[in-house]
This record gives structure tokens, C-alpha cells and sequence, in this order.
């Protein structure tokens, strides 16, 4: 059976590392993993002597950084291998992965010292913040925090690639002016779209979902958007479609991934973006 060997008590580097081989590399999607005092090897094996077996992140490796003052980490040497066994991979999932592996060079080299606020509470809600309160929490742990971080991992690679592909529509999406500022207009099941688009600056976002048609208009409430009034003549427009009004005022739904019943506006994405132009 493959093997994936790393140290007790793993970092997000290491976390990376197995969740990297264990998603890309051909045959080592069921790898046990097996874990060493850090600076060790598995049954004190030559860390690279044998083929079923993979250290990362320990054992003076192909896969181990310590020896180097090189800015790497184990993670980014396991994923060179990857991009060059998985011919699957195209420009998307590897832009996805190099843009994970980037914040986690970064965590494993202490540059989050230069952070913007890095004493601010909010970083202590990231994932590599809470792995070392899981880590002391589990009582089974390293494999149970193995198990926990590889299913997070999954989530954020997710996030990842919704990013990266949200990026490229925003850049063909349909720009346009409103009373609040400028607004973009896109067709997409992508889920980041909103979001990106206003912390890019954007003061108001229309997004259609071209699988079941539902609509939603997403404003920056920084810029002073209130969408009460476009909500109202939506009733009137199309009183048969369901809408709902945030009470921010900054947000009109005509339904969700949390409620599919809704039925969708027959406003098609033109003339939405008419009424926000007015």
C-alpha cells in the first residue's frame, strides 16, 4: 500500500503537501498517511529510497525545504511533480493551485507579520490559524486532524477555482453607470462573482444564473446603494416571479441556492441593466 509520510503535529505546509498528492498525483489517491518526529524518516527508510513511499515535509527529501534558505516550501516541490504526472490538469485547477500555494508559502514563511493588521481578530478565523487549536483539541490527532484539514483543503481549492474563473468573467462582463457609481452585468452559475465584483469596486452587481434563470442585483452598501425602489418596480414589472428585498436595502433576490422554488423574472439581463442605468 502507498504510503504519504509527514510530521507530528502538521502545518499548513504539510496539510498541503498530502492533500496535493492524494488529489493529483496518479495512484495516490487512497495513500495511507503515517506520520514521524519532524526531521525524520518512516522505519528510518532513505526518505526518496523507496517508490511507494512519499515523505513531505520531513526526512531531507525531494520533498523536504528545511535544507534550503530557498522561499519554497514542501508543498510547492510536491506540486511541481503534479503538474508534470497529471496531464489533466489545464490552465484553471493550476492557476487555482499556484495562487493556494502562494498564501501557503507565505503562512509557512512567517510573512504574515506584514500582513495588513495581522494582530486583528479576524485572522484568527483563518484555517491555518484554527489548526493549532484543532490540533490540541483532537484527541486522535495528527490523523484526525489529517482527516479534518483535507476536507477544508477541498473547500478552499473549490473557492479557488470559482475565483479564478470569476476574474476572467468580470472582465468581459457588461460594464455600465448607475447613480451610485459604475456596475457590471453577467450570465454565470459562478458563486464568487458578487463578492469579487464589489470588493473590486464595483457599486452594484447583476448576476443571472442561466441554469434555472434566477436573478440577483448585489450592492455596495459603501457607496450608499439602496435597491428599494428597483425592488418595487420589479414587483410591478413581473409580479408573478418571486422577489426579495435584503433589509440592507443593498441586495434584490429572485431566488437562491438556499431556495430553488422561487420562480425566476422573465427581465431579461438588458433590460434589468436599463432600469439601473435610470
Amino acid at each position: 500500500m502507498k504510503i504519504i509520510v509527514t510530521h507530528y503535529n502538521p502545518d499548513l505546509d504539510a496539510m498541503m503537501s498530502v492533500w496535493l498528492i492524494r488529489q493529483f498525483l496518479p495512484g495516490w489517491s487512497k495513500a495511507r498517511v503515517e506520520f514521524v518526529p519532524a526531521g525524520l524518516t518512516f522505519e528510518g527508510k532513505p526518505a526518496d529510497g523507496d517508490p511507494e513511499i512519499i515523505h513531505c515535509d520531513t526526512g531531507g527529501g525531494k520533498y523536504d525545504h528545511h535544507l534550503t534558505d530557498e522561499d519554497t516550501c514542501a508543498a510547492i516541490l510536491v506540486s511541481k511533480e503534479i503538474f508534470q504526472e497529471n496531464e489533466k490538469l489545464d490552465d484553471w485547477p493550476k492557476k487555482a493551485i499556484q495562487r493556494m500555494l502562494a498564501v501557503v508559502n507565505e503562512i509557512d514563511h512567517a510573512k504574515f507579520f506584514s500582513w495588513p493588521e495581522p494582530v486583528s481578530d479576524r485572522w484568527d478565523f483563518s484555517f491555518y490559524q484554527a489548526l493549532g487549536g484543532m490540533a490540541g483539541n483532537l484527541t486522535d490527532a495528527p490523523a484526525k486532524l489529517i482527516e479534518v484539514s483535507l476536507v477544508v483543503l477541498d473547500g478552499i481549492f473549490r473557492i479557488f477555482l470559482e475565483k479564478v474563473e470569476a476574474e476572467g468573467i468580470l472582465e468581459c462582463g457588461y460594464k455600465f453607470k448607475t447613480r451610485w457609481g459604475e456596475g457590471i452585468a453577467v450570465t454565470s452559475e459562478n458563486v464568487e462573482i458578487p463578492l469579487l465584483a464589489l470588493k473590486s469596486g464595483f457599486a452594484l452587481v447583476v448576476r443571472i444564473r442561466p441554469r434555472s434563470g434566477h436573478l440577483g442585483i448585489y450592492g455596495n452598501w459603501q457607496k450608499g446603494v439602496n435597491l428599494k425602489k428597483i425592488y418595487l418596480k420589479l414587483k410591478k414589472l413581473d409580479p408573478e416571479a418571486n422577489w426579495f428585498l435584503h433589509a440592507s436595502g443593498c441586495m434584490v433576490l429572485n431566488g437562491t441556492r438556499s431556495d430553488p422554488r422561487r420562480k425566476a423574472t422573465k427581465i431579461k439581463l438588458e433590460e434589468m441593466v436599463k432600469l439601473l442605468e435610470k
